[in-house]
């Protein structure tokens, strides 16, 4: 007695598999731009944070807070830590903290970060885009952002992230600017938060 064994053939396999492989090349680019779409979320919403942060300290203050995950010293988290210099002298009017946890750097885990005041013209920001800079300004610094990332940033907050060419290059005008550095920091992402 003969008895039929049901199942696939080989060939049948091999065009299911064919089949998945052409639907997973397809779907693979929109998974990487969803990724990248939200870690340029999160860096906004974190710079966004931090600007109201600093504008908060600066009305219990009078100064502009300085901070710098990375830096061991107390007096580089003045949005966290009541600490002038390090030695525990206490900022006058702080009421902090002003942000509820550590910032970090969405877009390269561990990376740089900087939250700073300055006029600087390594860091100048060219709001107008005429090729000058425009004064002092409170600036959020993320290093190891690709062009990519940094272009797309710049085309939400600047709507100039497909300028390519002269003084309205995304790169060098706007409230977001472009470096490239060698060593450790790699390419540096600056967000020119507010005018003071």
């Amino acid at each position: 007695m003969y008895i039929k064994q049901s199942g696939f053939t080989l060939m049948e396999m091999i065009g299911v598999m064919a089949i998945i492989a052409i639907l997973a090349s397809a779907a693979t680019p929109k998974i990487f731009d969803a990724i990248e779409d939200g870690k340029v979320t999160a860096y906004l919403a974190e710079a966004n944070s931090l600007k109201l942060a600093a504008a908060n300290y600066y009305k219990d203050t009078g100064l502009w807070p300085r901070h710098i995950p990375t830096n061991t010293n107390p007096r580089y988290h003045n949005l966290i830590v009541n600490d002038a210099n390090g030695n525990g002298a206490k900022i006058n009017g702080w009421s902090g903290p002003y942000i509820e946890q550590e910032i970090r750097n969405h877009i390269r885990e561990g990376g740089y970060q900087d939250l700073l005041v300055t006029a600087d013209k390594n860091w100048a920001c060219d709001i107008d885009g005429n090729g000058k800079r425009d004064g002092k300004f409170l600036v959020y610094r993320a290093d190891g952002i690709s062009d990519e990332i940094a272009k797309k940033i710049s085309n939400i907050v600047d709507k100039d992230g497909d300028i390519t060419s002269g003084k309205k290059s995304w790169k060098k005008a706007g409230k977001v600017k472009r470096y490239g550095v060698k060593g450790d920091h790699g390419s540096i992402l600056l967000y020119c938060l507010s005018q003071v």
